[in-house]
């Protein structure tokens, strides 16, 4: 336990001085920032479209970062070579794979309440109210990003970056896409009915955290 949180303690330092990090957190404010102006020239409620980017803006965000830190964390320890140093010690490859994870998900913690802070501040000043739905709705797109971020662990234990980065993507938007299949396996119909089932209950349906 006291491997997996050095490890987790390292991954945290080395990622928060990442680029890509303060790269996302500016691509989020602007698009927060954006959906003033969008409200503005909208038909419909201002605070409404407010909501809705500054959600939106926050998923897509958790996405870049799941997929450009999640791959390519494992994937710098590689080249590097510093992950036979560590290895080397008695540290087993699964402590070693949770502490890395640990580290990403208080790293997606701490993002989330900048985002989140910045994107109800916005939303107050511009005559919107935050409620409980605002609030759960965050922490969905939260839980989604962590989804994501184990996929992307994962899929870079074997793979490449960019593999592991294309299989994540895929593995977004096949969870989103899972209430179709879920269609087909409750009408027993489809072409591939073994196929579609095997998706359905191996893939998260991450329709239930949008």
């Amino acid at each position: 336990m006291k491997a997996v949180y050095q490890i987790g303690l390292n991954t945290f330092r080395e990622t928060i001085r990442s680029h890509v990090v303060y790269l996302v957190l500016l691509f989020t404010a602007i698009l927060i920032l954006l959906s003033v102006s969008f409200g503005e020239w909208s038909v419909f409620a201002r605070v409404q479209v407010i909501e809705d980017f500054g959600l939106a803006a926050m998923s897509i965000s958790g996405l870049l970062l799941a997929i450009f830190i999640g791959v390519g964390l494992l994937g710098r320890e590689i080249s590097s070579k510093t992950i036979y140093h560590v290895l080397a010690k008695p540290v087993s490859r699964s402590s070693f794979i949770t502490g890395k994870f640990a580290g990403l998900l208080a790293v997606l913690v701490l993002i989330y309440i900048i985002m989140a802070v910045f994107f109800m501040a916005t939303l107050t000043i511009m005559g919107g109210h935050v409620n409980c739905l605002i609030v759960s709705a965050i922490i969905c797109i939260w839980m989604e990003t962590a989804i994501i971020v184990s996929a992307s662990v994962f899929f870079s234990t074997f793979a490449s970056p960019v593999l592991a980065a294309l299989f994540s993507t895929a593995f977004y938007i096949a969870g989103h896409l899972n209430d179709l299949v879920s269609v087909h396996v409750s009408a027993k119909s489809g072409i591939f009915p073994g196929i579609q089932k095997t998706i359905y209950y191996l893939i998260p349906n991450l329709e239930h955290l949008n």
